[in-house]
C-alpha cells in the first residue's frame, strides 16, 4: 500500500514537472514586444505612439506625426493672411 501511494506521488510528480515546463517554455518562445517609439505632436505637444499617430507632410518633405485630426488641421491650415494697413494719407472719406 505505501509504495501504491509513493508509486501516485511520484506519478503526479512528473506530470506537474511536465506541464510546468511545457507552459513556461512556450511563454520563452514568444518573443518580447519592442515599445513603439513615442514622437511629439508639433501643435499641442503631447507625446503619441508612432503607429497611432496620423502623419502628414511637412513643407521640408518630412513626416510629421499627429494626436489627432485637429492637431492636423490647424497645423496644415495656412495662416491668415494679414489685412493690408491702409496709411492714413491714403483713408477715403465718404
Amino acid at each position: 500500500m505505501l509504495i501504491r501511494l509513493f508509486l501516485l506521488a511520484f506519478i503526479v510528480a512528473l506530470i506537474g514537472r511536465t506541464v510546468r515546463n511545457f507552459l513556461g517554455g512556450a511563454q520563452k518562445s514568444r518573443p518580447e514586444a519592442t515599445p513603439t517609439p513615442l514622437v511629439a505632436d508639433p501643435v499641442c505637444g503631447l507625446y503619441v505612439d508612432k503607429d497611432q499617430a496620423l502623419t502628414a507632410q511637412s513643407p521640408s518633405g518630412d513626416t510629421v506625426y499627429f494626436c489627432s485630426r485637429k492637431c492636423r488641421d490647424t497645423y496644415l491650415t495656412p495662416p491668415p493672411s494679414p489685412s493690408p494697413e491702409v496709411r492714413p494719407d491714403e483713408r477715403r472719406s465718404g
